[in-house]
């Protein structure tokens, strides 16, 4: 298994804070068929990025992050407002994803030396009176190697263990923010964190374990797995749904368990967030905090796609982190038109993609 040296990120800046249709039609509610569009969308892209960009080379591991909300129903539906554009029986239509598009698209040799974080899933259950809304995050483990070793399988089961995705796994986000639903509608009352059928889904030591893993075969530079901390947009400064915490899901993760494994690298997909060194990002001493964020940047824009790497250069004794920018974008492309989400021209600002510098990755002490 490969030692890798340095870490890149790939950052996919695709508009998600308003849903992008993809579908051409009126026939309504074609869920499963607007999810498999996204989904070999991302794939493509990513396709067209390995060829387009001078990307590190096999000691360098690749991390590929798109937003939060990339897999939100853009319609048509009936009624027209249905649920938010939201998938229904997100627990069948995901699987299905993963299973049917992006394990195998990823498992490819080219894609060995790459992690992926294809955004988000926002699905809901139950009826349009009473929904129950989710917003569900994946990981994939790119190349052909992810069949667990029988040591990580056990590690898998022991729940006080470090847990190691093989070819890919799903994670919740804990609670939905105000813009969830849909900006400037606050629905947070249809948060199935809040729901009494699924809040002990929320709660359970598997739900908060899964955060923080291992990912079969990335090892850093002294051999041992990496470890990565993974958040979605809000989790990054609150950890509890219905409460006004101030502290990261990973930070309050760092309080309630001081010897879990430290974070090398902590992920954040979001809509509408930015790393806050003082509250949410968990990563040590010399590791990093990544970003890609969806939200509109506005007019007038700030740079597009909204993404960032910080490196953490000390921890401090109440938790915060002192941090510095050790790498900067090193290309940013448009997207070729056939892979814009919808089509060229149906959102602004266009899908783009920006390619950070390789940033090494220091043994732990």
């Amino acid at each position: 298994m490969p030692n890798y040296r340095n870490i890149q990120l790939i950052s996919y800046g695709s508009v998600t804070s308003t849903p992008t249709p993809v579908l051409t039609g009126d026939e309504p509610n074609r869920f499963r068929e607007d999810l498999k569009v996204r989904g070999e969308t991302l794939c493509g892209v990513a396709d067209w990025a390995a060829g387009a960009f001078q990307l590190g080379d096999a000691d360098t591991l690749k991390v590929f992050v798109a937003p939060e909300f990339y897999f939100r129903y853009g319609g048509p539906s009936q009624p027209a407002t249905a649920l938010g554009d939201s998938y229904p029986n997100g627990e069948a239509l995901l699987p299905g994803l993963i299973e049917e598009v992006l394990k195998p698209f990823f498992a490819a040799d080219r894609f060995a030396d790459w992690i992926v974080i294809p955004g988000t899933m926002f699905w809901h259950k139950g009826t349009q009176d009473d929904p129950s809304y989710f917003n569900t995050t994946a990981v994939v483990n790119g190349g052909p190697d992810t069949a667990l070793t029988p040591a990580e399988r056990a590690a898998n089961a022991n729940p006080t263990a470090l847990a190691t995705v093989g070819a890919a796994t799903t994670n919740q986000k804990a609670l939905m923010s105000t813009i969830d639903y849909a900006i400037g509608v606050d629905r947070t009352q249809w948060d199935a964190a809040l729901n009494p059928m699924f809040r002990l889904s929320f709660r359970g030591a598997e739900f908060w374990r899964w955060h923080t893993f291992a990912v079969h075969g990335k090892h850093g530079p002294d051999g041992r797995p990496l470890v990565f901390g993974l958040e979605v947009c809000l989790e990054h400064i609150a950890a509890y749904a219905g409460t006004n915490a101030n502290l990261g899901l990973l930070r309050t993760m760092e309080n309630l368990v001081p010897d879990q494994p430290e974070i090398d690298i902590h992920l954040v997909t979001s809509c509408g967030m930015s790393l806050d060194p003082a509250f949410g990002i968990t990563a040590r001493e010399d590791g990093y905090a990544m970003i890609c964020d969806g939200m509109n940047p506005g007019i007038p824009p700030v740079p597009w796609p909204r993404t960032d790497v910080q490196r953490v250069t000390a921890v401090e004794r109440d938790g915060r982190r002192t941090v510095a920018h050790a790498t900067r974008v090193l290309d940013t492309q448009l997207v070729p038109p056939a892979l814009q989400v919808g089509g060229a021209g149906t959102h602004t600002p266009p899908d783009t993609v920006a390619v950070w510098e390789a940033a090494p990755l220091a043994d732990r002490g």
